[in-house]
């Protein structure tokens, strides 16, 4: 007894409540504690003599030493109890001495147990988050649906107050996805939440306000944390290789703990949006270079009507369409090869380029043929800008022996920028008026007329 006292004092298993049974070397029992027995509900008489197994079941067998085995406590009522033993080791006479510690429901041991199921739990909840994560990651098909999927996801996995997604583009980091409670105490002029996290390259943990002013030194962090009714936050970077595209902060209005597969969980969910805005980039990447023209580097007719939508819808007062077709191509490709007119074809491509604006867009129909569209103010400012192309088509070319010209044949369309959505028949109109420049002789340019135009009433004149 004196050795289940002293290990009762050392707290080798943390807990209060122990007993106390003697085992002979038969398996029987020599004697059982009051504890033991009120726990049994029965007499000392009812238990000695009887074989341990007749009230102990044990999960492993026991070891020498105090390490503790599980095991159940049968009592004669037919309860079972949870307890944990150890064996203490044998007396003088040769008796085995077992300490039985209750496990129940109310015992310290107990709680840990159910606190290690809990964290087996939550590990099984949050790898279930990453696998639907993973599965939808792959499916989305731009920036925007990757970024609100993960703002969703992670507000989810961490029960978070809010979660805000910040991606970086030429403009530097921008809020594209759920809520940041920080930006209404944001101060003027401090670079964009986020963009610590995402210079760092590592998971932050915010646990109180306070620690929030080591991140932004000297702009009182924590006083924005307060202020946004922010008590916690975790905040990863969002990395895909060597690539960082953004970053991911959830907030929690409440004191919040993280435990050790927080940052884990962090950084793969970030990762996992991170390779899928990687992924949307690079295939638009390759499908952007699928529709240039590889002889000059132009856009091709799909490429031009797209990003006629991007950049010149909603811009200027009207959209005109140049068509332009060389003449006198077909000579050069007779006389000096195809390598020579394609020399020619870049040729009239950066000449192009260096007559539009910018914000313009020139593209390759096909063969020898061109297109500009550019968003103008009227229609005089149309017809001057076609005849500046024209003008610089007609140009020299250094290159070609004298006896060989090029000139081109153009044909303009303009229209009201509310008519300008249905580009493929303004670019046949156009079209047309380049057939009868070209039957005019060609080097010249023509009006498309006005039952040509598919916008009755429309169309726009000097």
């Amino acid at each position: 007894m004196q050795k289940l006292e002293a290990l009762v004092k050392r707290g080798t298993l943390g807990l209060a409540t122990c007993g106390l049974i003697s085992v002979h070397q038969d398996s029987t029992i020599a004697d059982a504690d009051a504890q033991v027995l009120a726990w049994l509900n029965c007499d000392r008489d009812e238990v000695v003599g009887h074989p341990l197994a007749s009230v102990l079941t044990l999960r492993m067998p026991l070891s020498g030493g105090e390490r503790p085995t599980d095991a159940h406590l049968h009592g004669v009522s037919g309860i079972v109890r949870p307890v944990v033993v150890g064996s203490l080791g044998l007396d003088e006479s040769g008796v085995e001495e077992i300490a039985v510690y209750d496990v129940s429901a109310r015992s310290a041991f107990s709680l840990g147990f159910r606190g290690a199921e809990a964290k087996t739990e939550r590990g099984r909840k949050r790898l279930q988050i990453l696998l639907n994560a993973a599965v939808g990651f792959g499916n989305v098909r731009s920036e925007l649906d990757a970024a609100e999927l993960l703002a969703d996801v992670a507000e989810r996995a961490f029960a978070a107050s809010a979660v805000s997604v910040h991606l970086r583009d030429h403009d530097g980091l921008v809020h594209v996805a759920g809520s940041n409670p920080l930006a209404a105490h944001w101060p003027v002029g401090l670079r964009p939440t986020g963009t610590v996290t995402l210079l760092s390259g590592k998971v932050l943990i915010v646990r109180s306000p306070d620690e929030a002013d080591p991140y932004v030194p000297g702009v009182g962090m924590s006083d924005i944390f307060r202020a946004s009714g922010v008590h916690a936050a975790i905040a990863s970077p969002m990395r895909s290789k060597d690539d960082t595209v953004g970053s991911m902060i959830c907030f929690f209005d409440h004191p919040r703990e993280f435990d050790e597969e927080a940052v884990p969980l962090a950084e793969a969910l970030s990762n996992q949006a991170a390779q899928a805005i990687s992924r949307i980039r690079l295939e638009d990447t390759l499908r952007r270079a699928a529709m240039h023209d590889e002889v000059t580097g132009l856009p091709n007719r799909r490429l031009i009507e797209e990003d006629v939508t991007r950049t010149l819808l909603g811009a200027g007062t009207a959209v005109t369409v140049i068509f332009i077709d060389l003449d006198g191509f077909k000579a050069v490709n007779d006389m000096l090869g195809h390598a020579a007119g394609d020399a020619l074809l870049r040729e009239v491509g950066q000449r192009l380029r260096g007559v539009v604006r910018q914000t313009d867009v020139v593209g390759r129909f096909g063969g020898d043929e061109f297109i500009a569209v550019a968003a103008v103010d009227s229609a005089a400012d149309a017809d001057a800008l076609a005849d500046r192309i024209r003008a610089a088509i007609a140009e020299p070319y250094a290159e070609l022996p004298p006896e060989l010209s090029v000139t081109a044949s153009v044909g303009v369309v303009t229209v009201g920028n509310d008519d300008a959505s249905v580009m493929d028949q303004l670019i046949r109109a156009a079209d047309h008026a380049m057939y009868e420049a070209k039957m005019a002789g060609g080097d010249q340019v023509a009006t498309a007329r006005g039952d040509l135009i598919p916008f009755p009433g429309t169309a726009l004149t000097a």
